[in-house]
């Protein structure tokens, strides 16, 4: 950072830091990786933070040696986890939850437990669909991704079967309760199915050709993107996605997006503009059909959902996290070194 600690802004990022794979996780990771050239930045969990993030410098809270933030802006990224009671024995100027699941209750708890150590407590939501469904009114931040990584590769598709897919945590809530049945119906037209974070159906799909399951984080995510022609995605009835941020990772690797309608990501999916938004198994058939057999109707939605991403992730985000969170003014689109660059 090239601003000196006295007259940059503290900023305390707390985040469990267990799970790669995690929408948390790395969302705390490139939050960090934008706020480090405008303030004084530090990464905290008060757990063993997986060795996947080991490049990135990451402080354990303990509070019996008194070793957690002090001062300056606490910034809980997600309430999925417990907040210790250390919090007692320190002082924030503000502590701000990054509400990025639905989970009213988690939330609840988190929130009392900063009041009762003297914190006021800002909640921030990953989108203004879960802050409809709160009733909340705090700003709305979404969780920003590198857009450069996930770029495309190609122009024109390789010659091979039309390759379908999605990723996400390996947990059963993840996948809609009808998609075994939409991904064995795909297959069975031969077209070629990739799943990554899906090894939980693998008794649903046992025996299904041209299916493939990957357990979470068997490939890097942006090569796995890049092995799809389609991507299609939805969640348990059970399970409200919040934002969904491998949805926008998809979108900038300018893939067609086949998608429920229900979740925080159709924020940013119009249907027919930059995706096609279903409402059942039938319409995601037809949906990734015509993709298949209008190629050039698949790539004119994949351009506009990557154009989407990219405003998203160059131009606008980077700029507000660093305003909401930092409380300072980025440097100018033009510096090289602005956020924007991200």
């Amino acid at each position: 950072m090239e601003m000196s600690d006295r007259t940059a802004a503290r900023v305390h990022l707390v985040n469990p830091l267990w799970d790669p794979t995690g929408g948390g996780d790395l969302r705390t990771i490139d939050t960090w990786r934008l706020l480090r050239r405008h303030a004084d930045v530090r990464i905290w969990t008060e757990f063993a933070p997986s060795p996947a993030f080991a490049e990135v410098p990451i402080e354990r809270i303990r509070e019996m040696t008194l070793r957690f933030p002090r001062g300056g802006t606490f910034v809980f990224v997600g309430t999925y986890f417990r907040i210790g009671h250390w919090t007692r024995f320190t002082r924030s100027d503000r502590a701000i939850i990054i509400y990025n699941t639905d989970q009213p209750d988690r939330l609840a708890k988190n929130v009392a437990r900063l009041e009762r150590g003297g914190h006021a407590v800002e909640i921030v939501y990953t989108s203004r669909a879960l802050r409809h469904r709160h009733g909340g009114n705090g700003h709305v931040l979404e969780s920003p991704i590198d857009v450069a990584r996930f770029r495309p590769w190609r122009l024109v598709r390789p010659l091979r079967p039309f390759t379908v897919g999605r990723l996400s945590r390996d947990i059963r809530s993840k996948h809609h309760e009808d998609d075994p049945a939409l991904w064995r119906a795909l297959a069975g037209r031969g077209y070629r199915v990739r799943l990554m974070g899906a090894t939980c159906l693998a008794e649903e799909l046992a025996g299904v050709q041209n299916v493939e399951l990957l357990r979470a984080g068997a490939e890097d995510p942006a090569a796995f993107l890049r092995s799809l022609d389609c991507f299609v995605y939805r969640t348990s009835a059970r399970w409200f996605e919040a934002y969904g941020r491998v949805i926008v990772e998809a979108m900038a690797t300018g893939l067609p997006i086949v998608a429920g309608r229900d979740g925080g990501y159709t924020d940013h999916l119009r249907h027919g503009i930059n995706a096609r938004l279903v409402g059942d198994t039938h319409d995601a058939i037809d949906s990734v059909e015509r993709f298949a057999s209008e190629p050039m109707e698949a790539a004119r939605l994949g351009m506009a959902a990557r154009r989407c991403a990219v405003t998203l992730n160059r131009e606008e985000l980077p700029m507000r996290t660093v305003a909401l969170l930092a409380n300072v003014r980025p440097r100018a689109a033009h510096d090289p070194r602005s956020v924007t660059a991200f």
